[in-house]
């Protein structure tokens, strides 16, 4: 079973990929319609990422230190 410290972590993960995945919609419309995304856009696409790839290695660490631990 799961602790609460992975389930926090899985749905820190989730809304950080959902965030970054609005970014890539938003890049996509741009591409779409012609247009250049706005520099607002692609900072927040920037930070999104680095949220994400944050939010992720923190959950990869957390599973790996869980998968490690002694079965009791």
């Amino acid at each position: 079973m799961a602790t609460d410290e992975l389930r926090e972590l899985r749905h820190l993960y989730k809304e950080a990929y959902t965030i970054y995945m609005n970014c890539v919609q938003a890049l996509s419309d741009a591409s779409q319609k012609g247009e250049w995304p706005s520099a607002a856009v692609l900072r927040s696409e920037e930070r999104a990422l680095n949220e994400l790839n944050a939010r992720r290695q923190a959950l990869l660490d957390a599973l790996y230190s869980h998968c490690k631990r002694p079965k009791t």
